[in-house]
C-alpha cells in the first residue's frame, strides 16, 4: 500500500487543478493561491516518497510533471484571463514546454531517460513563486508581469542548458549505438 501513496498526491494534484480553476474564477484567488501552493508542495513530497520508498513507477514518470505543467499553465493562463498578465507569458511558456516535451520524446525513442536537474527545479521554483505571490498580493499588474517576467527568464534559461545537455545525451547516445554496431 505504501509504495502506491506518491501516485496518489499525484492523482490527487490532478484533481486539484479544476479546484483551483473554479476558486480563480469565482474571484477566491487567495484559496485558489493556497490550492497551488499546496499541489506544488504535493509535487515535492511525492516525489521525495517515490524515491525514498523505491516507489517510482511508470504512472509516477507520466503523470507527475503533467500534473506539475497542466496547474502552472492552468495559473499563467488564468491570470492572463483575469487580466492581470500579458498574454505573451502564456505564449513563452507553451512553446517552451513544447520543446522540452519533444526532446524528451526524441531522448526517450533512443532509450535515454530525462530527469530533473537542479537548474530546472530553480526555474520552477520561480515560475511557482511568481505564480502563488501574483494571486495572494494585491499588487498592480505590472509588478505581477515584472515577477512573471524574472520566472520566464529562469525558465528560459533552463531551457538553454536542458537544449545544451538534450544534444550532449543525443551524442552520447549515437556514440554509443555505433559502438555496439
Amino acid at each position: 500500500m505504501k509504495k502506491h501513496i506518491p501516485n496518489m498526491i499525484t492523482a490527487f494534484r490532478l484533481v486539484l487543478i479544476p479546484v483551483f480553476i473554479f476558486l480563480v474564477l469565482n474571484d477566491y484567488t487567495v484559496a485558489a493561491a493556497f490550492v497551488f501552493l499546496g499541489a506544488s508542495l504535493s509535487d515535492l513530497l511525492d516525489g521525495y516518497l517515490a524515491r525514498k520508498w523505491k516507489a517510482v513507477s511508470n504512472f509516477g514518470k507520466l503523470f507527475d510533471p503533467l500534473a506539475d505543467k497542466a496547474i502552472q499553465i492552468s495559473a499563467i493562463l488564468l491570470l492572463c484571463v483575469i487580466g492581470r498578465l500579458h498574454f505573451a507569458f502564456i505564449i513563452i511558456l507553451g512553446i517552451k514546454e513544447a520543446l522540452m516535451i519533444y526532446g524528451s520524446y526524441l531522448l526517450y525513442k533512443k532509450k535515454v531517460v530525462v530527469f530533473a536537474v537542479w537548474y530546472g527545479k530553480a526555474a520552477a521554483f520561480l515560475l511557482n513563486a511568481a505564480v502563488f505571490w501574483s494571486y495572494v498580493l494585491s499588487i498592480p499588474n505590472y509588478l505581477t508581469n515584472a515577477f512573471m517576467a524574472v520566472a520566464m527568464a529562469a525558465e528560459l534559461f533552463a531551457l538553454t542548458l536542458y537544449t545544451i545537455r538534450y544534444f550532449k545525451l543525443k551524442k552520447s547516445a549515437a556514440t554509443e549505438s555505433a559502438s555496439e554496431q
